[in-house]
């Protein structure tokens, strides 16, 4: 008799056990997917902004390092020129030095 009654106990308690087992494991799926789709989300935002903006500042960072190596072979050569004792180049260069020591204007300007 003993047995019955823990039989019938049993089966009815596996069905509410079922039930919050099964519930607990659907509600652990559902979160899993949902960090996956944010996951996700954050992959592909980050995929643009390589795209949008880390990749074009990149490309113009590289052309103004360029630029800049042309600049000092140019400024590199004044010395060697027969004009550089009065060069307006090399004086606007040497004037924006002095403006930028005093804390002037980082534009050269004023």
């Amino acid at each position: 008799m003993d047995i019955e009654v823990l039989s019938i106990v049993l089966s009815t308690l596996a069905a509410p056990i079922g039930a919050v087992v099964g519930s607990l494991l659907a509600r652990a799926k559902y979160r899993a997917e949902v960090k996956n789709s944010e996951l996700d989300n954050v992959r592909k935002a980050n995929d643009m902004l390589m795209e949008g903006v880390v990749e074009p500042l990149s490309k113009q960072i590289k052309k103004i390092d360029r630029e800049l190596q042309r600049l000092r072979k140019a400024v590199e050569k004044i010395p060697l020129c027969p004009h550089a004792a009065d060069c307006p180049v090399s004086r606007e260069l040497q004037n924006s030095a002095e403006r930028d020591e005093a804390g002037g204007d980082a534009g050269g300007r004023g």
